[in-house]
């Protein structure tokens, strides 16, 4: 993986000042699974995220062993492609999936972990370039982005935990999403602004093998929250913001994405290299 980064890197001219790192350093399929709520489960990233697209009416009818053994030979036949004896729910490949009219989940995601291709949980390590990075950064910022299949795999390795609960990092940013996708859902339940900022420190804390912090110790591992209120952005509750001993920075945005320039002010507020505000609606921030 790092050597096709940096060959990546090469070809495209990326500055030096920016570095992609691997949260895993691998040669080898890791996976990941979610149990939700209700006490359901799933597995494989696209499941959770972006389940495939069905391009004809779906078979009804139990598939047959002659079925199942005929496919799994098939896709072992394949080299390199699935381990003997691997789930098959990892085998399917995503090719054709939608992200626009998504099913919701049945419940909410209440936890994320790694397994190996038969299923069974895993405990991974971080990358340890990643975390010599993290001891050498005094700002980690959590994107936005897909918060169970982006974000949390990240952090919940071995390491990351313990690298962010450093007090050498002192800012520690959420851009929180601008919508609730699927697996911040189900619509009729939706995630909050402390529900994304729960999960980040519920998955920091099992990094670094300790129980699910308290509403007041959120702070170690999120400091500011930055969002816009918009119909369809997570609430949020500076009540509780206040509580949890963060900071909440309002936007103005357009359309319900965040502006650029805001945000980038935003942002140099933050880390103390902020300019003034403009009076302009669009730049526009309340702290």
């Amino acid at each position: 993986m790092e050597s096709a980064i940096y060959l990546l890197s090469s070809v495209c001219s990326v500055p030096e000042t920016i570095t992609v790192l691997p949260a895993i350093n691998t040669n080898f399929s890791h996976h990941i699974s979610v149990s939700l709520t209700d006490g359901s489960h799933i597995t494989g990233q696209n499941n959770i995220s972006h389940p495939p697209a069905p391009s004809s009416l779906p078979d009804m009818a139990p598939p047959s062993p002659t079925r199942i053994r005929r496919e799994t030979e098939e896709s072992d036949n394949v080299e390199d492609a699935n381990l003997p004896g691997s789930l098959p729910s990892l085998r399917k490949p995503a090719i054709k999936f939608s992200k626009l009219e998504e099913e919701d989940l049945p419940s909410r995601i209440e936890r994320l972990w790694y397994i190996n291709p038969y299923g069974q949980e895993m405990s991974c390590p971080a990358n340890p370039r990643v975390l010599e990075a993290l001891s050498k950064s005094s700002t980690v910022i959590y994107s936005i982005g897909s918060l169970f299949t982006s974000i949390i795999p990240s952090i919940i390795l071995r390491g990351v935990g313990q690298a962010i609960a450093s007090p050498g990092i002192r800012n520690k940013i959420l851009i929180l999403n601008s919508s609730i996708d699927r697996e911040t859902g189900p619509a009729s339940d939706p995630f909050t602004a402390i529900d994304f900022i729960a999960a980040i420190a519920d998955a920091c804390a099992e990094s670094r093998g300790l129980s699910k912090p308290k509403l007041e110790d959120y702070w170690v591992y999120v400091s500011h929250v930055i969002y816009i209120e918009s119909k369809e952005a997570p609430k949020v509750d500076r009540e509780i913001l206040t509580k949890a001993g963060i900071e909440g920075i309002r936007l103005y945005g357009q359309s319900g994405k965040y502006d650029d320039k805001a945000l980038e002010q935003a942002l140099k507020m933050v880390l103390g290299k902020g300019e003034q505000v403009g009076l302009s609606r669009r730049n526009t921030l309340q702290r």
